[in-house]
């Protein structure tokens, strides 16, 4: 009897811890929702402690920098050559490649090729040219810095087997052996996003350009009305849209990086037997090649063949000093940057808007190089 009077408590203890469960999964995947954004090269410094050092010295080894590394006193620096990292919690891994060197005499134990893993709580790296864990992060901090984040680690404990290695490298013997688990160090590494995690935030406006607008208007599309935006874009102007961004990346000098915007803009021509219609959506902005992208859809259907996929329509063309950034709000400005027509996408303008007869006079055919118009924007890091 007293066991089935426990067992609703122990069914609404279980339920609860279900619950607590399942509310820890939300908040982690909520807090883990930010991404990793990938490093340029900078340092990352390994502070040895006193208590590792007193221990060399007793052992007569000496601590030297390999490569590009350097040592000077208690600290070992390394160059950081790449990664990936979550700048808002510092989760994520940071890459060297050269490193340090355990001497004793004639016998070194080259340490190098280091990988600072914040997600797995590790150093992975090349001890004696065997990859092995050589420590672990006991703990780490991140403390934001511009777009990236300053990444510390106060204590890292040696692995039993990099220890073992080191010492049987070294010849070392009995007391003289280094002990694994033994705090050897801190590190600090200040590291610095190639690309940020553009946050869904403002849009991205064009203001269009008068003679190539002008240039509809002569192969029969009704200015402005003719040209519309469509949702979530708007057209604040007769001549000017604008598109929410919906995310992406970009570098701070713009020289990397797609940023991705949403909606887009219908140009329609009614015009008996046909009204030729073009959507261009979801706009692309490569600044990796320096191109536009949209997605087309040219109807009636037929003669126009529907849904084209993603094309290339625009080469972007960025004036000196249209990019910057302020690495203090963490936002990264484009202005002034040019949208100037392609090739295919000249001629697809002219072969759909140049129906039905008439054809339109010469003087309106779209060419290489218009400009569609200039466009601006205001990005927000994560």
């Amino acid at each position: 009897m007293s066991d089935t009077r426990r067992a609703p408590l122990m069914g609404r203890a279980t339920l609860w811890s279900l619950m607590v469960g399942l509310v820890g999964v939300l908040v982690f995947a909520s807090s883990a929702s930010a991404a990793r954004d990938p490093l340029v090269r900078g340092v990352a410094d390994i502070h040895m402690k006193k208590g590792f050092l007193r221990k060399l010295d007793n052992n007569a080894i000496d601590v030297v920098g390999v490569g590009n590394g350097s040592v000077a006193g208690n600290r070992a620096r390394v160059p950081s050559i790449g990664g990936k990292l979550d700048p808002t919690d510092g989760v994520g891994f940071i890459e060297s490649g050269s490193g340090f060197k355990f001497q004793l005499g004639t016998r070194g134990v080259p340490v190098t090729k280091a990988t600072f893993n914040t997600a797995k709580r590790a150093v992975y790296a090349v001890v004696a040219r065997a990859r092995m864990q050589f420590a672990t992060i006991a703990s780490f901090s991140a403390t934001r810095n511009g777009f990236g984040a300053d990444v510390q680690g106060p204590k890292l404990v040696l692995t039993e087997k990099a220890a073992r290695r080191i010492s049987n490298r070294l010849g070392l013997r009995g007391g003289h052996r280094i002990d694994g688990g033994r705090t050897i160090s801190n590190f600090w590494s200040p590291a610095q996003p190639a690309t940020v995690t553009v946050l869904p935030q403002g849009a991205a406006t064009l203001d269009g350009d008068l003679a190539t607008l002008g240039k509809f208007g002569a192969k029969g599309v009704a200015l402005p009305e003719g040209i519309s935006a469509i949702a979530p874009a708007t057209k604040p102007t007769p001549i000017s849209f604008a598109f929410p961004i919906e995310g992406g990346t970009l570098a701070p000098d713009g020289s990397a990086g797609t940023v991705r915007t949403t909606g887009g803009v219908q140009i329609l021509k009614e015009a008996v037997p046909i009204s030729p219609t073009m959507k261009m959506l979801n706009i692309y902005a490569d600044f990796d090649t320096k191109v536009a992208t949209v997605e087309i859809e040219i109807t009636p259907t037929p003669p126009f063949p529907g849904a084209v996929g993603r094309s290339s329509i625009a080469d972007l063309v960025l004036p000196a000093g249209s990019v910057v950034a302020d690495p203090a709000k963490r936002t990264i400005t484009v202005s002034g940057a040019e949208a100037r027509l392609q090739a295919v996408a000249a001629a697809t303008l002219n072969d759909v808007f140049n129906q039905p007869p008439p054809e339109p006079p010469p003087a309106s055919n779209f060419v290489v190089g218009d400009s569609l118009g200039t466009f601006s924007m205001t990005v927000q890091a994560q």
